[in-house]
């Protein structure tokens, strides 16, 4: 089994094509992974990357009525 970050740890991501995305707004991957958005901003070299600062957070602690944007992770 995978090991797993321990929840409410602060974390960088970055995301390319999540229009949208803001504050406060949710990450969740199919591994089972999920991420609140603290702060974005754009990448000055790549008009469609995001740069996120997160929290690691516990899906099942994720609000009912959050906005949710499911993200798939890819080999480099």
């Amino acid at each position: 089994m995978a090991s797993r970050r321990q929840p409410f740890t602060p974390c960088k991501l970055y995301i390319d094509g999540a229009d949208g995305l803001s504050a406060g707004d949710y990450i969740v991957t199919s591994g089972g992974s999920a991420y609140l958005v603290q702060a974005t901003r754009p990448s000055p070299s790549k008009p469609e990357r995001l740069y996120l600062d997160c929290l690691r957070w516990v899906p099942d602690q994720i609000p009912q009525d959050a906005r949710c944007y499911q993200l798939n992770w890819y080999r480099r």
